[in-house]
């Protein structure tokens, strides 16, 4: 019985055990092959292990459907054979019964039932046929589900983001999902190909076998090695293995396609130079393809002149015989029929697709094992999490303590950072770019952990809390929101997900807590301009659906940090809350300042000093430590690093309008 990918996803975490025992995979992915070099350009490196790695993987995973999917094609595979035997005892009769005198005659009978059992036979043909194919898309999809399910494991499963800020493991991620994306189950289709054709073709060998064994047995070498050798080609001339040059000219023509460009290629007249590229990288690939084509050309007409003779030979000793008596119309028949579906044994579609889909899983479980390990790394340095995590109480201060954090192949951004937020008050961050403003609140909400200090909330270290209930505290708007191309209702209630997921028993709360959160953050009049109201969905590429601007975006995002508030959570960070919008509502989020942050703790992070001077308290970031800290009259008047950086942007606002200006002579 197959094992559905779904409740494995909800059930298992990383380093669990596994439910399909294909976790144990694992240990012969790092012997055969790894996700990295199995797609190196160029090469490919053990290529049989990597298939071999992949079936074993597709068989463990859906046992039943394999094996399901196995005696169906033995099934339809045999199936002509049989239909090719009756044919030729068929032509075989028929001379007697027209002799005899008609169907009323003995051998009429026979004919007469050799004819119903063809037509049975060809009934149970098609029902077989349609039976595997509609066992193979189901497969098909059942693996796509549970390989992609894998990937969505992997990816989320982590609680930090190491995975997408290392570099050696955000490729990974990327290229993992990526390819896992691109038809999974091409594996299942080849697999379920490549068996159907062998049977095709040993069932017809066998049909061959009962008339003349000699013959059967040369062909079957014959078209054996004949598909050996288009295999080869079919290997030397997979353009997309080894050329570079494609991949860069499909690259190129997705700039030229993509309509999120379209406007830069067309005002910086980049289309003649992207057609030109695209043309000069395509036409080297294909000058690539021809030589190869030519390097094989005398082996495949060597095999193609050695199935001439073999068949050629065979036929004339065929036709010898039958002139000479010793074939019967049956036997002739039975050998021609067979001969023909013997053409199966070199059928290399199956094993074209299986080379396809094969490389998915290394990378996959490249994937997992990066993933297990970043899961089982200690959660920050010298701190040992708690057995049990202590639940998230309503906090009094968050304090960082000699904070010391960098990414990955990169300059310290913090170094010893002490800072305490107190509970219900309002802080705002500034510092110049890469000061390390928006890694604050990562390292805040656990997404980061620093290299050496602490952060801890009530003096309890944030690893030792239930992190999920932590992160449920937090209501957050990042400079890099996501568009989520849902109806509205989703976009805002993702911020409340567990009232969003009791939607269809509490659709009343759910909307009466993304309005509630809309007119908070003043996206009210967003959504009274869609044409479905919140049912609206938020992309041009879907029927009935619209695109926003920019500041309407920001908004909407605005508006789901607000339906995490609406459902509780007390710490609110906003991460340049005003970048996108227009000086009207940014004038509006102003006024709305103080209901925003009512009651809550805030963090706010802005260039805008129009926004971040209404913040309670102000903290500088530069060189990774607080180097200036209070209200914003109290920085203006100690003339420090804050008043300068306010004194420019004042003043760029205060300029006379005509300072360089042009000017007629």
């Amino acid at each position: 019985m197959s094992i559905p990918y779904a409740p494995v996803v909800a059930m298992r975490s990383i380093g669990a055990s596994d439910p399909t025992g294909v976790g144990e995979i694992d240990d012969v992915d790092s012997q055969v092959v790894t996700g990295s070099n199995c797609l190196s350009a160029g090469k490919r490196v053990n290529l049989s292990g990597v298939r071999w790695l992949a079936l074993s993987f597709m068989m463990r995973a859906l046992p039943g459907r394999s094996a399901l999917q196995l005696l169906l094609a033995c099934v339809c595979g045999m199936l002509p054979a049989v239909f090719g035997g009756l044919v030729g005892l068929i032509v075989g009769i028929l001379p007697e019964t027209i002799h005899d005198g008609g169907l009323d005659t003995e051998s009429g009978k026979r004919l007469v039932a050799l004819l119903i059992a063809a037509a049975i036979l060809l009934v149970a043909q098609e029902l077989a046929n349609a039976a595997y194919d509609v066992a193979k898309s189901a497969f098909y999809r059942r693996y796509e589900q549970y390989l992609l399910g894998r990937v969505i494991d992997a990816t989320s499963g982590t609680r930090r983001l190491e995975l997408f800020e290392d570099p050696r493991l955000s490729r990974l991620v990327d290229q993992s999902v990526r390819l896992a994306g691109l038809d999974p189950g091409d594996l299942v289709d080849g697999w379920c190909t490549r068996w159907l054709r062998l049977f095709q073709g040993a069932a017809a060998a066998a049909l061959v076998a009962t008339v003349w064994p000699v013959a059967a047995g040369v062909l079957v070498i014959v078209w054996f090695v004949a598909g050996a050798v288009m295999l080869t080609a079919l290997r030397r001339l997979d353009i997309n293995a080894w050329s570079s040059g494609l991949g860069e000219a499909e690259y190129l023509a997705r700039i030229a396609e993509k309509p999120a460009w379209a406007k830069e290629v067309r005002v910086f007249g980049l289309t003649d130079w992207l057609a030109e590229r695209f043309g000069l990288r395509w036409m080297g690939a294909l000058e690539q393809l021809a030589r190869a084509r030519r390097a094989g050309r005398w082996r495949t007409a060597m095999v193609l002149l050695v199935l001439l003779c073999s068949h050629g030979v065979i036929v004339g000793a065929m036709v010898v015989d039958g002139l000479a008596g010793s074939l019967s119309a049956t036997q002739i028949t039975v050998l021609l029929l067979g001969m023909s579906g013997m053409t199966a044994l070199a059928d290399q579609s199956g094993a074209e697709l299986i080379e396809y889909g094969s490389p998915r899983v290394p990378l996959v479980l490249d994937l997992e094992k990066e993933a297990a390990h970043v899961a089982s790394a200690p959660p920050e340095a010298g701190t040992t999490p708690a057995r049990s995590p202590r639940p998230v109480r309503i906090f009094r201060e968050i304090r960082f303590s000699d904070v010391d954090f960098a990414y990955p192949n990169s300059r310290p951004v913090f170094r010893q950072l002490n800072l305490a937020i107190e509970a219900r008050t309002s802080l705002g961050v500034v510092g110049l770019n890469g000061a390390g403003k928006t890694t604050l609140t990562k390292l805040l909400s656990g997404l980061e952990v620093p290299a050496a200090g602490t952060i801890t909330v009530d003096g309890v270290p944030v690893p030792e809390l239930d992190i999920g209930a932590w992160r449920r505290t937090i209501a957050a708007i990042f400079q890099d929101f996501v568009h989520y191309e849902l109806p509205v209702r989703d976009n805002i209630g993702f911020g409340a997900v567990e009232v969003l997921q009791a939607a269809g028993q509490a659709r009343n709360r759910l909307d009466a807590v993304v309005n509630a959160a809309a007119e908070r953050a003043g996206a009210h009049g967003v959504i009274a301009g869609l044409p479905n109201g919140l049912d609206t969905t938020l992309s041009r590429r879907f029927s009935g659906g619209v695109d926003l601007s920019g500041g309407q975006w920001q908004r909407i995002a605005l508006a789901r940090a607000m339906a995490a508030v609406e459902n509780g959570a007390s710490l609110l960070i906003l991460d340049e809350p005003t970048a996108q919008l227009d000086v009207r509502a940014e004038a509006d989020l102003y006024d709305r300042f103080l209901d925003l942050t009512r009651d809550l703790t805030t963090i706010i992070i802005s260039h805008r000093f129009s926004t971040v001077r209404r913040a309670d308290r102000i903290v500088v970031l530069d060189r990774g430590k607080i180097v200036e800290d209070g209200s914003h009259d109290e920085l203006v008047a100690a003339g420090g690093e804050y008043a300068r950086l306010f004194s420019l942007q004042a003043a760029s606002y205060q300029a006379s309008p005509a300072r360089g200006a042009h000017r007629d002579p």
